[in-house]
């Protein structure tokens, strides 16, 4: 999408961008929002902007017949966007103030999350901790995004897309893939659908250079729903893995599809007893088996699989074949040995697999 120029009517007025300590430098376009609402949404449906800003995606909402609801975490820009959208008639439109993280579960179901990500590494000076333009590091920025998207999947209703606008950066003489970084922690939560390119006018101060001029950012989309997943190669995996190591019960709803159950697994679901070393084997037979293993989308290698997943009780491994099958293992396990054992004696046999059809709570 080649945006050219601004619609007047509603851009943001001088006079409140003046009243930003940053001169609304990063305030968005309402004509990069409006396509994707259209395409994505429906009438009546809710656009939520988890960084809401000047409020450009809640004006453009409004234009299309959307209910726009915004969340903004720096008092002065929720002030000023409170005062744009009064004076463009947009009454109607919420616009909440606090961290998108803690409010995400307050709010009804949205059908559609929408918004410009704000960059790393921009100089923006904040009072606000959960602030990500106050970010010290790069580290800590992401994982405030991943625990962001995990509390916006909570609000987005099943079906629904989330959608990020974002680019890649130069911070000194750094280059920072903050697209792609943010693409990944997408794509650990939700099902990942594709990218799109805005191209902006731009003047190139350097035309001789071959560096970019940055007069382009990525468009992320993602839909909340399970993943593609390969039925027939998951159930060679599960026997393979099985037959490896006995211990291994198949559990969730991959188990009740062996049973004859109406439902479409989007991966498999294994439980393991707390034996770091049989979790060290498990991974590195899913590395020979050519699966990348991660946690929380962050990479585990063989022999750190149990010390890395001390806490979340749970590592996944996914593969992806030249022929566009995948193929996704989630190995749970609890460091309390009763739990295992008392659902390794109601497992029963389904397919010649060992099954636990019930609902599993790992505590």
């Amino acid at each position: 999408m080649h945006l050219h120029s601004r619609a007047a009517a509603y851009t943001l007025p001088s006079a409140l961008a003046e009243a930003d300590p940053f001169g609304a430098r990063d305030c968005g376009w309402v004509e990069q929002m409006r396509p994707y609402i259209r395409e994505f949404t429906k009438p009546g449906d809710r656009v939520l902007d988890p960084f809401a800003g000047f409020g450009s995606t809640l004006v453009a909402a409004s234009l299309e017949g959307r209910r726009g609801v915004g969340i903004e975490i720096e008092e002065n820009r929720h002030r000023l966007a409170r005062e744009r959208l009064d004076a463009l008639g947009m009454e109607r439109a919420t616009l909440l103030l606090g961290d998108s993280e803690a409010l995400a579960a307050t709010l009804e179901p949205v059908d559609l999350v929408l918004t410009s990500m704000p960059y790393f590494g921009c100089g923006f000076e904040s009072e606000c901790d959960d602030q990500l333009y106050r970010a010290g590091n790069y580290g800590a920025y992401l994982e405030k995004v991943r625990t962001t998207f995990i509390a916006l999947k909570t609000a987005l209703r099943p079906g629904g897309y989330l959608i990020v606008a974002v680019e890649n950066i130069r911070l000194g003489e750094q280059f920072i893939p903050q697209a792609w970084d943010v693409a990944k922690l997408m794509m650990a939560r939700f099902d990942f659908v594709e990218d799109r390119i805005i191209v902006y006018d731009r003047l190139d101060d350097e035309a001789a250079s071959p560096l970019s001029n940055r007069a382009h950012e990525y468009v992320l989309i993602a839909r909340h729903g399970p993943k593609p997943c390969d039925l027939e190669a998951s159930l060679v995996t599960a026997r393979e893995l099985q037959r490896a190591f006995p211990q291994i019960l198949v559990i969730g709803s991959f188990a009740r599809w062996l049973a004859g159950a109406s439902v479409e697994p989007s991966d498999v679901d294994l439980l393991l007893p707390y034996d770091p070393e049989l979790i060290d084997s498990v991974v590195r037979w899913l590395e020979a088996d050519k699966f990348q293993v991660t946690r929380w989308g962050a990479p585990v290698s063989a022999g750190m699989a149990a010390v890395a997943s001390g806490g979340a009780q749970y590592f996944r491994a996914e593969r992806l074949d030249s022929d566009g099958s995948r193929v996704s293992v989630d190995v749970g396990f609890s460091a309390s040995p009763a739990i295992y054992s008392d659902l390794a004696a109601s497992a029963c046999r389904v397919n010649g697999i060992r099954c636990v059809t019930d609902s599993v709570d790992l505590g």
